[in-house]
């Protein structure tokens, strides 16, 4: 008998699994956020420069978009199988962590902020070290179709109001972080590779707006040459976009598959134990995350995307270099203070743990099958307690 390629599990035990990764992303220090953020956003710098590579003079422009849809997956797929910190991605995980109440929502914050802004960080650098450093697309071996692909791409989102960029924003955080909840799904590596794939494929090849892909693209534009400001980049498109991913990441994937599973809240049991509690939750956790979720989704668009357009609206034009280097040194700062003004370090608020009396945990059990009952009921009054104090 042929061998399964892959198993899937439950919906709850893939809620669990999320849940397990989010608490761990959240334990990370912001240096370690920073530097992961870097890294993925160089992951999906080169991914990006390679579709554009490869399409550059393709005819027709349906046949050029399914080149470039075909080669740019493997930025994603090496940005999950290999580590990193995406912050579109984030909006998934660590959300699905935050409704679960493995984490709280204010370490949902602090991750996203310490990924967007090492995400911005390492878009920029490899925007200054392709086109400046290496000379990809612009040095003596290219020529001027692989500029003008680039430049097209960029004038065409630069030309989206802002609700287009935001409906765009969350389609495409639909599909790639379906990739992400598909990874999660399954164990093997083959079958993260495919499943990743295939939806980070239909995004790319469509145009959506994914907020670190146009931190990449617009500043690589700009410095080749094209008739894009840096406010346009930052207000006009990136603001929206984030808005859009945020709400795709944690409304449209996170919230409805933590629906479906019905409301699951995982703790992790006291006292050292490596098991886990899983208990379904009620309208009155539901209504709380949501409100948490909203409140946490606002603040964040405000304090990085929005405050950084309005720092590149308020800087003359004129400057240059200086504005995307002014923008980048307030996200950084920004993530780097946010966990003192909330008043809670990650290390001590990632380590709580619930210390239930005399209960046992529901198991969940590693081959696919719904997890069984406990031995002793929980208290769930607690359980929702915790959330609305948390």
């Amino acid at each position: 008998m042929a061998e399964k390629l892959y198993s899937l599990g439950s919906l709850t035990e893939t809620i669990a699994d999320a849940s397990e990764a989010a608490e761990k992303k959240c334990m990370l220090k912001f240096g370690q956020v920073l530097v992961l953020g870097v890294i993925a956003s160089a992951y999906l710098a080169m991914a990006t420069t390679l579709s554009i590579a490869v399409a550059a003079g393709i005819e027709p422009t349906s046949l050029q978009k399914l080149v470039m849809g075909a080669v740019f997956p493997v930025g994603l797929i090496a940005v999950i199988i290999a580590v990193s910190e995406l912050s579109t991605g984030n909006y998934l995980t660590t959300a699905l962590g935050a409704l679960s109440l493995r984490v709280s929502w204010k370490q949902t914050l602090y991750n996203w902020a310490g990924s967007y802004a090492g995400n911005f960080l390492g878009a920029f650098l490899l925007a200054v070290v392709i086109i400046f450093g290496a000379r990809v697309l612009v040095g003596p071996m290219w020529g001027e179709q692989w500029i003008a692909l680039l430049q097209k791409t960029v004038a065409a989102k630069a030309s989206l109001s802002p609700v287009e960029a935001f409906f765009r924003g969350i389609l495409c955080i639909w599909l790639v972080d379906l990739a992400v909840w598909q990874a999660y799904r399954v164990k093997d590596t083959t079958s993260k590779f495919l499943l990743i794939w295939f939806p980070t494929f239909a995004f790319f090849a469509l145009g959506l707006e994914h907020s670190v892909v146009n931190m990449f693209l617009f500043p690589t534009a700009i410095f080749t040459g094209a008739d894009v400001t840096w406010s346009q980049f930052l207000v006009n498109n990136l603001t929206p976009v984030v808005m859009g991913n945020v709400v795709g990441g944690v409304f449209i994937v996170g919230v409805l598959y933590w629906y479906s599973a019905g409301l699951p809240i995982v703790r992790r049991l006291g006292n050292g134990s490596a098991e886990v509690l899983v208990e379904q939750g009620s309208s009155r956790v539901l209504e709380a995350n949501l409100a948490k979720g909203v409140a946490t989704s606002a603040a964040f668009v405000v304090l990085f995307p929005g405050i950084a357009g309005g720092l590149s609206l308020l800087l003359p034009a004129d400057l240059g270099l200086f504005i995307p280097i002014t923008v980048t040194a307030y996200l950084a700062a920004a993530a780097l203070v946010l966990p003192k003004v909330l008043g809670r370090m990650p290390d001590d608020a990632a380590t709580e743990t619930w210390h239930g009396t005399k209960t046992q945990s529901q198991g969940i059990r590693k081959n696919g099958s719904h997890a069984r009952q406990a031995r002793a009921q929980v208290n769930l009054k607690t359980l929702v307690q915790n959330v609305e104090d948390s």
